[in-house]
């Protein structure tokens, strides 16, 4: 996969930010190995360890109530502490993970969460509720999932969905569980997509997959990848593929960590590859770390002929904003 990268176009090439942080991840990876990712380089991702002065917990507090917050406190207090993390940390965890279950729970009108289960692969932080094993990867997931499939968003036409930036897969896991006919292609740099691949081929072995190989030409592997049911792809090779090729486009939490030039890049590539929906979710403002460049909601490059179905506030996480184009 790192092989790759001499082909990259220097708008594909990762940040300056994004540098250092794979430098950690690899790190991380060689210190604890892929059996503790989920203790490790996943909370590079979108796992929160704050203090209860936070915003989010603040907000879940407010949805789950005075008596279910304090005994969600007091649990947290008592519980033991996790490998890899401090004491304190594991508190923070523990409270906001059981915090945003409350929430999901309340708001699972579907019966999804009885489909959803927290895979124990990459050694995931031991929290339990009912139970059951739970997350804050597999809680998020979920909220975004219903985001996603608003609706005035037509899912019969929603089959083959790719992601941009999917870490170590947690939202594909949630697609490929609760729409088991999708299809669902992870566009990554290493070592995430090395992380997504052996995960998701792990947890889904049944389906067919399209793993990550050097390519020149589609042509050339067109049948494998037509056939496949989840593909791993790094960001050089989405220029191989065929134009309006992918009904739903995806984004969390990473166009943000950009240059404005790569952002533009990728909205090129997803007005050439989209032929239905496209949905992103990142910080309202943010500076890019290591670039000097500081990313406004209003900079994104999105095009006039799209059709807005909507654009808000996240539920949660409030500093961020998340919008679904019909294109």
């Amino acid at each position: 996969m790192f092989d790759e990268f001499p082909k990259y176009r220097a708008e594909i090439l990762p940040s300056r930010y994004w540098d250092a942080l794979n430098r950690k991840n690899l790190q991380q990876l060689v210190d604890s190995g892929y059996e503790n990712f989920k203790r490790t380089l996943a909370r590079n991702y979108f796992t929160w360890i704050v203090n209860p002065l936070n915003k989010q917990i603040r907000f879940l507090m407010r949805e789950a109530g005075v008596w279910q917050s304090i005994r969600i406190f007091f649990a947290a207090l008592v519980s033991p502490r996790h490998d890899l993390l401090k004491r304190k940390h594991t508190i923070f965890y523990n409270m906001l993970t059981n915090l945003l279950w409350s929430y999901v729970e309340k708001n699972d009108s579907e019966g999804h969460l009885n489909q959803l289960h927290e895979p124990l692969e990459g050694n995931p932080l031991k929290v339990m509720r009912n139970g059951k094993l739970i997350s804050q990867d597999l809680a998020n997931s979920l909220i975004e999932y219903k985001a996603i499939l608003h609706p005035d968003l037509d899912r019969r036409q929603v089959r083959t969905i790719l992601e941009l930036g999917p870490g170590y897969g947690r939202t594909a896991h949630v697609f490929l569980t609760l729409q088991p006919g999708c299809r669902y292609i992870l566009v990554d740099i290493p070592p995430a997509l090395y992380v997504a691949q052996r995960y998701l081929t792990s947890i889904f072995p049944a389906r067919k997959t399209f793993g990550f190989r050097p390519f020149e030409k589609f042509a050339d592997v067109q049948e494998e990848y037509e056939a496949a049911d989840i593909l791993f792809l790094t960001p050089n090779q989405l220029e191989l593929l065929p134009e309006k090729c992918v009904d739903l486009f995806v984004n969390i939490s990473s166009l943000h960590e950009m240059r404005i030039d790569q952002i533009r890049y990728y909205f090129n590539e997803i007005e050439r590859l989209t032929r239905g929906y496209f949905y992103f979710k990142q910080w309202k403002e943010t500076t890019v770390p290591f670039e000097n460049e500081t990313i406004r909601e209003a900079d994104y490059p999105v095009r006039q002929n799209w059709r807005l179905i909507y654009r808000q506030q996240c539920a949660v996480q409030h500093k961020f904003f998340e919008a679904l184009y019909a294109l």
